[in-house]
């Protein structure tokens, strides 16, 4: 579940969010928000958690347990986080937490578990979270009720759009204010480990060699290929591959989906990012992300390599969908291999 492309509104049922760029269906507020919506949620508070007072532009901070890490400052714009989020009557709307959604049966093996990143300005991220967030330390968890029109980015808010009563629990994993570097250096440690002795081969990109090619040269432009490809995160976790068993282990195996080597098309004018793969005699391939298209291009005959690179290589700022998380490092182990044999 990708927390950045969801909300909370009470005309959407049970869909949260937790960051900016919300979609979904917010509904227009037509009350002043400093009068009937104001007054139901304090009665709320009142009725349940008595003694309660509203802090900042009017949440509700109902448990708060110190970090013992380093407090957010001003710099750290980039903040992770575990998150859950219910309505007022507990019911789980959304959530990172992998073992909350299996006990909920919202569990699915293709979502993305985990910390996530929320960005601290006003601009991407819920004006309540935001509030919820001031003053903590990693390590610490803050459990807090966001009413409804600070359940939205600032923009939202002053055109008076209205998200739905919500309770956060949000624990601060880490924080950084440089996202690259995070990124950089995370996947140094990444390489390290399962890459040993391989060494970067430009800015946030690395390749190893897995099995030796039957020859040293690349393939031509006007030469198409066949590979086998298995993407993950650094995690471990797969989001794509063309290997049935694979996708059977992983748990998102589709009966709908034809399991075979996929073609590669190089690109005819040096340029590697338009590199597709896919497609047939009659229809073209797909562009993919950077980093695997330049894996692409300097693979060689019956070779097989692993390739990792950092998110300006791959998904970037905002991922892809609930599988990929925003600003996440992916690996792909790639294998030139025979043309099946029922291709076209």
């Amino acid at each position: 579940m990708n927390i950045s492309t969801l909300r909370v509104t009470l005309t959407c049922g049970i869909t949260a969010a937790i960051l900016a760029f919300l979609s979904g269906c917010a509904k227009e507020s037509s009350v002043d928000y400093s009068s009937v919506e104001k007054e139901y949620l304090k009665a709320w508070i009142g009725a349940n958690h008595p003694g309660v007072s509203a802090s900042g532009r009017g949440i509700y901070i109902l448990e708060d347990k110190p970090g013992a890490g380093a407090a957010v400052t001003d710099d750290d714009f980039y903040l992770f986080v575990e998150y859950t989020s219910t309505d007022l009557k507990g019911n789980v709307s959304a959530t990172s937490s992998k073992k909350l959604s299996q006990q909920i049966g919202s569990y699915s093996p293709t979502n993305y578990y985990g910390d996530q990143i929320i960005m601290k300005d006003e601009a991407y991220t819920q004006l309540g979270v935001m509030d919820l967030i001031d003053g903590m330390r990693v390590g610490g968890t803050r459990v807090g009720v966001i009413p409804g029109w600070l359940n939205v980015v600032l923009k939202d808010y002053n055109n008076k759009v209205s998200g739905s009563n919500s309770i956060y629990t949000i624990t601060l994993k880490d924080k950084t204010n440089d996202i690259t570097a995070w990124e950089i250096d995370t996947l140094a440690r990444y390489a390290a480990v399962h890459m040993p002795g391989v060494d970067s081969t430009f800015y946030g990109y690395y390749c190893k060699t897995v099995k030796e090619p039957t020859s040293s040269k690349t393939f031509s432009s006007d030469t198409t290929y066949y590979i086998n490809y298995t993407g993950r995160l650094l995690n471990g976790q797969v989001f794509d591959t063309t290997v049935e068993d694979t996708a059977k282990v992983y748990g998102f195996y589709s009966s709908k989906k034809t399991y075979q080597p996929t073609k590669v098309t190089p690109s005819d004018d040096d340029d590697y990012t338009k590199t597709t793969i896919g497609g047939t005699d009659t229809s073209e391939g797909i562009t993919v992300v950077k980093g695997f298209a330049y894996c692409l291009s300097k693979l060689r005959p019956f070779e097989k390599v692993t390739c990792a690179f950092y998110s300006d290589l791959g998904y970037g700022y905002s991922g892809s969908g609930s599988t990929i998380p925003k600003f996440a490092p992916i690996v792909y182990d790639i294998e030139v291999v025979e043309k099946p044999s029922d291709d076209d």
